[in-house]
């Protein structure tokens, strides 16, 4: 059955309204203006235009041979390479819906997928860096209850991995799709411990990339794209916005900061978004080799970006760089401009792109859970009960982040009011660590909070009671390692404690645990990795 919206939006936004084809219709567009230029590279293949059509065609043989019809759902699960791209473009062609999981998954958050959204067709590598895909993706199927077919997506230039029968003809590939049907489902952490299916349609994730190129002023500019395409960053800026600018892609699997200099040095970058550590690694490395970059520009957001980094990042790479927020449902909110003043973009987390707005609910000290509204916002959750929850009768979005409004539109973030650390740029469900810990059979009590790391934002660390002998920072990793969590999930502190703050009511007080973790991990105290 064809996903459907939860949720529409019940005001008009000019910018989304301006939206008149879906993808692959500009797509289409984008490859008959020059078919033999470059349009996707990684670090090891460059393709053109009229070669990434051909791989889309071929790609489409293999989903339609494995069932997949108009409406299926799609998962792939996949690095940066340039056949994730075309693999991406194939499904939406279909007029198929494309559910991106991240390479890191492992069995229990791939099985928690599958059990949500069985898809028509799972694609992934056979094997990419030490994992083998087809066996966990196996063992999920059987731990979700579902049968689906299995397609391995090798490596290799352009035509290497096409199916028997040779390259396909450029004008064999089908490029049509509804601008308004929902054509990506992303599951998100949520503060209850389980995923969330994020809906987006062509138009509201079209016009969340036209924000930011239009902001930029983009035309024809190379992206560089160490975010996974996993992710919404990397899917939104990687593989969407190119069409819109008229650029291309450059897409960096393995992050190596030194690999991404090479990488924007070579192809010529001028423009990026991207989480805190590939700022930092960049920063690193360009100060390092004592050169400016080729960028122009590099948008960090998805974790707390320190106020010294912008400001680094600007003098090191000689380019604007500016913060910026946003959430998978409403990928960005605010983004510092090129023309903003310095505070703004190192002191802010940039102003309301377009016609976005916020308010502040349960307002205290000038700080407030954040809520919007926006042409790029989704079109619900997959679980209409998760849709209910999260937007307001007159809806607004319910960001569950605390911030601060500024002259202008600027928007600060204070911190979290749901429980997520986000880590290197992705979200951690502390609830479903939690939950996983608290089963361990010598721990009685443990709760989990984000300490501040200079590299990736945050790391996790956790309190623990445990009445006998308590168990090591090694002992709680292999306890995780057994339940099949996503090793980025997996505690790097711990403290244990003789019993955690609580409110009256029995809430544990997370903001003391904050606090006590800093002061006790820079005196010493505790494990770390």
């Amino acid at each position: 059955m064809p996903l459907t919206p939860t949720w529409r939006s019940p005001r008009p936004f000019p910018e989304a309204d301006a939206i008149s084809d879906p993808t692959p219709e500009l797509l289409r567009r984008y490859v008959a203006a020059d078919p033999g230029r470059p349009v996707v590279a990684d670090a090891e293949y460059q393709i053109t235009a009229d070669e990434l059509i051909s791989a889309i065609a071929a790609q489409q043989r293999r989903l339609r041979a494995a069932g997949v019809r108009r409406g299926d759902l799609v998962c792939a699960q996949l690095p940066n390479w340039w056949e994730s791209v075309a693999i991406a473009h194939a499904v939406w062609g279909l007029g198929a819906v494309l559910c991106p999981v991240p390479v890191n998954h492992r069995t229990a958050e791939i099985a928690a997928i599958l059990t949500a959204a069985p898809p028509a067709a799972y694609l992934a590598p056979a094997r990419y860096r030490s994992t083998e895909y087809e066996p966990l993706v196996a063992e999920a199927m059987r731990r979700a209850g579902v049968r689906v077919p299995w397609l391995a997506i090798g490596r290799g230039p352009f035509a290497a991995d096409q199916p028997a029968g040779g390259e396909a003809a450029a004008g064999e590939a089908e490029l049509s799709g509804d601008l308004d049907a929902i054509c990506m489902l992303m599951f998100t952490s949520g503060t209850t411990g389980r995923p969330k299916g994020v809906l987006h349609s062509h138009r509201s994730l079209l016009a969340e990339a036209r924000s930011i190129s239009d902001l930029f002023e983009l035309d024809g500019a190379r992206v560089y794209m160490p975010s996974p395409i996993g992710h919404i960053t990397g899917l939104v800026y990687g593989v969407l916005m190119p069409l819109l600018m008229d650029g291309s892609v450059v897409l960096q699997a393995e992050w190596d900061p030194e690999v991404g200099l090479r990488l924007i040095e070579e192809h010529g970058c001028t423009f990026s978004v991207g989480a805190t550590p590939f700022l930092r690694g960049l920063t690193d490395s360009y100060r390092r080799a004592a050169r400016e970059s080729r960028l122009a520009a590099f948008v960090c957001g998805g974790a707390d970006v320190p106020s010294s980094l912008i400001r680094e990042g600007q003098r090191a790479l000689g380019a604007v760089v500016v913060r910026a927020y946003g959430l998978t449902e409403m990928p960005t909110v605010t983004c510092g401009g090129p023309a903003d003043p310095p505070a703004v973009q190192a002191e802010t987390d940039g102003r309301l792109t377009g016609t976005s707005r916020a308010r502040l609910a349960r307002e205290a000290d000038g700080a407030g859970e954040l809520e919007v509204c926006g042409p790029e916002l989704c079109l619900g959750y997959l679980d209409p009960a998760d849709t209910a929850a999260a937007f307001t009768p007159d809806g607004w979005f319910r960001t569950g982040d605390l911030a601060r409004l500024g002259p202008g539109g600027t928007v600060t973030i204070a911190g979290r009011a749901k429980d997520i650390i986000i880590r290197g740029g992705e979200n951690i469900s502390v609830k479903e660590v939690e939950d996983y810990l608290i089963d361990h059979p010598q721990i009685t009590d443990v709760a989990i909070v984000g300490v501040p790391d200079p590299v990736l934002g945050e790391r996790a660390c956790a309190f623990i009671i445990a009445p006998g002998a308590a168990p090591s920072l090694a002992d709680v990793t292999a306890f995780l390692i057994s339940r099949d969590i996503a090793r980025h999930k997996i505690p790097e502190r711990l403290l244990v404690v003789s019993e955690l703050p609580r409110t009256p009511s029995g809430k544990i007080q997370k903001f003391v645990l904050r606090d006590r973790a800093v002061t006790a991990l820079a005196s010493g105290q505790g494990e770390r990795r």
